[in-house]
């Protein structure tokens, strides 16, 4: 089995061609429809958003090539000032992403990645369900910090070597070895909404929330306290999950521990270049989470800019091996279509806002919001959680959030905590790998998919009812949830 993921097979040339004309076809149809007197820019904004959609679970083009159309439609049909269009891809959130994956191809280029996710492993021993565990929290942690997808294929490959060295060759047909991947592409689902810093999805929730809700700078510290309780539990409720559901056939992976030493014995000592590498990491992460503690005199210090900087920083350093990183590395290591995607998530918000689409989708579904109660968490927990199946998480949270703040802002209620329960479920993918991130890479190396589907159907079940419930009882109980 090559160290490389299997590309997945594309879709007939008849159905892609059927979803690329789908897509606009069905916003040419609620162009021409009257909709109850909608105005011809808000019938135009849901035809777009309906367009975006179909593109992003479908695919028949890349995500970020839909992450355009916002550009391309309003310039053509007028929906919304396309000035405001254009700088949502220049957001202060877009240069975060960018300076932040700076940082983490300087890891790669000095395989810094590679020796954390290793030494996290030692002293986990043979025992496969305690790997399988070791290796969902390790994930877990990791993608608090660094996208999802950058950690699972950091972790994966690790998983398949060490599998591979005691003789599990083929991830289909092993349970324990299907287990144990579906481990670390869970892991990073999990605990992806930990910080902002997790992904791309956290990032444009806090950027929609400083567009339609507080008005002003969103901080990171705020997030993790918000956060932190749906996160925590739902890293408890998928380890318990896989403690007492995904059982490993074999009870032992002789000379996996030895496998694990081996490897991390093999990199030697920690070298300067990622000596670096960390440090600039962690000053820009201390930045960014110390943000109210120097905000006052260096008010235009956002994280954003401290990840730039760091970058920027990542570049002027010079070691006996030369610089740092070179732009010919980042630009080959770079996820450009991730950007695109962000800001179209960006401009796609702003559309449904100014369009009155936003407005009229809030006053549709204000019957099943009611006050704000446990069915209408219930209602958008449950939409959010569909859509992260089967499209990317960013593309689930650029549908579901700016619906939910107008939903709840229009009731005049506080649509903070709804956001904060969404974007948790947004982070979720744990049945289909067209969810993107870890289940993506998972299903690249040859995973068992009927095994990750139907498990990762009754894990969604199970996560679903947690954060409903808990989602409610914070909302309720806990005064100021919602505050920024």
């Amino acid at each position: 089995m090559s160290d490389r993921p299997r590309p997945r097979a594309g879709p007939s040339r008849a159905r892609r061609l059927l979803h690329l004309a789908g897509g606009p076809l069905v916003l040419l149809l609620l162009l021409l429809l009257p909709l109850a007197g909608l105005p011809f820019e808000a019938r135009g904004a849901m035809g777009l958003l309906a367009w975006m959609a179909w593109w992003w679970i479908a695919r028949p083009v890349h995500l970020a090539v839909t992450g355009l159309l916002p550009l391309a439609v309003t310039a053509l049909l007028g929906l919304a000032p396309m000035q405001q269009v254009a700088s949502s891809y220049s957001q202060d959130t877009i240069l975060l992403l960018l300076g932040a994956n700076i940082l983490t191809s300087v890891w790669m280029r000095w395989g810094l990645d590679r020796r954390v996710g290793l030494a996290s492993l030692l002293g986990v021993g043979s025992d496969t369900t305690r790997q399988i565990l070791v290796w969902f929290l390790v994930s877990a942690v990791l993608s608090a910090i660094l996208p999802n997808t950058i950690v699972a294929a950091t972790m994966i490959p690790i998983v398949v070597a060490m599998l591979r060295s005691v003789g599990i060759e083929d991830l289909g047909d092993s349970r324990v070895g299907s287990a144990l991947v579906i481990a670390v592409a869970w892991g990073t689902s999990a605990g992806g909404a930990a910080t902002p810093l997790g992904g791309a999805p956290n990032l444009l929730a806090v950027g929609l929330i400083e567009e339609s809700v507080t008005g002003e700078e969103f901080l990171f510290l705020s997030w993790i306290t918000r956060l932190a309780p749906l996160t925590a539990v739902v890293v408890l409720l998928m380890f318990l999950f896989l403690r007492f559901v995904m059982r490993p056939d074999v009870a032992e992976l002789p000379g996996s521990e030895e496998y694990v030493r081996g490897e991390l014995a093999a990199l030697g000592r920690m070298g300067v270049e990622e000596r670096w590498g960390l440090g600039l990491f962690l000053a820009a992460a201390a930045l960014a989470f110390g943000r109210p503690l120097y905000a006052g005199f260096l008010p235009d210090l956002t994280p954003a800019f401290a990840f730039v900087a760091m970058a920027v920083a990542a570049f002027a350093v010079r070691t006996r091996e030369g610089p740092l990183i070179t732009w010919p590395f980042a630009q080959k290591h770079m996820h450009w279509g991730l950007f695109y995607l962000f800001a179209g998530g960006i401009a796609l918000g702003r559309i449904l806002s100014e369009s009155g689409a936003a407005a009229s989708f809030a006053g549709a579904l204000v019957p099943y919001a009611g006050g704000g109660g446990l069915a209408a968490i219930f209602v958008f927990t449950l939409l959010t959680m569909i859509l992260t199946q089967v499209t990317s998480n960013t593309a689930a949270v650029a549908i579901v959030v700016p619906v939910t703040i107008s939903t709840f802002g229009s009731l005049g209620l506080d649509p903070l905590p709804f956001v904060y329960i969404v974007a948790v479920a947004a982070n979720c993918g744990f049945v289909l790998p067209s969810s993107a991130g870890g289940p993506a890479v998972a299903a690249g190396y040859g995973v068992h998919l009927p095994t990750m589907a139907s498990r990762g159907l009754i894990a969604s079940l199970m996560v679903l009812v947690m954060l409903v419930t808990l989602g409610y009882a914070l909302a309720r109980w806990w005064p100021g949830w919602g505050g920024a």
